[in-house]
């Protein structure tokens, strides 16, 4: 121990990553589903960490994506970019459609020629 009550290689707890304000998730891959994990079984998030060559385990309460067998921690479903802060857009501009209308036949339904 030092002075401080400390060991000596006890490393100093990691900043905590904040979500900005009001902040919102969006899943952007069709398929995957929300949960959370619950109780004391071993469940392992299928991606390391960088600088990891371990997969690391999701903890009891923690929200986890699956899909079939596969599980991912939200951090690591960040990285992958399954999920983000900000939602999709949709384009600003529509798209245009060239329409060259001499070639284009008009049908009128509806109307008798026999009168």
């Amino acid at each position: 121990m030092n002075i401080n009550g400390k060991h000596p290689s006890t490393p100093a707890p990691a900043p905590r990553a904040e979500a900005p304000a009001g902040a919102r998730l969006f899943v952007h891959e069709p398929g995957w589903r929300v949960s959370i994990k619950r109780g004391s079984d071993r469940v392992f998030c299928h991606m390391m960490t960088p600088g990891q060559d371990y997969y690391h385990r999701l903890m009891d309460g923690e929200l986890h994506l699956h899909q079939d067998s596969e599980r991912l921690c939200l951090a690591c479903a960040a990285r992958r970019g399954i999920i983000s802060y900000e939602a999709r857009r949709l384009p600003d501009e529509a798209p245009k459609l060239l329409i060259d209308s001499g070639e284009m036949p008009i049908f009128v339904l509806g109307v008798d020629d026999s009168k």
